[in-house]
């Protein structure tokens, strides 16, 4: 079942914030939980996509700064861009799900820093990363919410997402890292990914 902004928001007692499009700023210094997603409407599952589209640019600076970026012994846009397919979920808006909780680096410099983040380079932002590849970058928003217990509070936010995305309850699934939002690579456990 698709899940819309305001009701994970509203799932761990917060008002998410109008959706940010991405590269603007976030105008506040507190720490909280922010959510990356395709949809213009907190409100709203819109915005989806059937599949995942990887920037060439992006791909092939990656590719230069990393040499040793394969999947499985090979190395091409279509390989990766088939990987992230396995974790890409057609039918959701959210893309990924962070948090802020150090007293130095709040909402509005956390975002930023996922802003200036370049895939290839170990910072300033790794979490999250899949999503400075996709081509519709420039499409996404940026929702938020400054709260204490950041870190539960996005996992709660986390375990939410795969409560509502899958058919099975939390113990019977398998592997739970890739039931993930899309971006998403850890939360207590890791999404085994190639």
């Amino acid at each position: 079942m698709p899940v819309n902004i305001k009701e994970i928001f509203n799932k761990v007692g917060l008002e998410a914030s109008a959706g940010i499009k991405w590269r603007n700023p976030i105008p506040t210094s507190e720490n909280g939980v922010y959510v990356v997603s395709l949809s213009s409407s907190a409100l709203k599952n819109n915005g989806t996509l059937e599949t995942c589209e990887i920037s060439k640019a992006v791909f092939n600076k990656w590719e230069s700064l990393s040499p040793d970026l394969n999947i499985n012994g090979e190395r091409s846009k279509q390989l990766v861009e088939t990987e992230l397919n396995r974790y890409w979920k057609k039918n959701e808006n959210i893309l990924y799900i962070g948090e802020s909780s150090f007293e130095s680096n709040g909402l509005g410099k956390r975002v930023n820093q996922f802003y200036q983040h370049e895939v290839g380079w170990k910072g300033p932002h790794t979490g999250g990363y899949w999503i400075k590849l996709l081509s519709q970058l420039e499409n996404l928003f940026i929702y938020h919410a400054p709260c204490k217990n950041q870190r539960d509070t996005e996992f709660k936010m986390l375990m939410y997402f795969i409560e509502q995305t899958t058919v099975n309850s939390l113990y019977e699934l398998d592997e739970l890292g890739k039931h993930l939002p899309f971006a998403n690579l850890k939360a207590d456990f890791q999404k085994n990914h190639n």
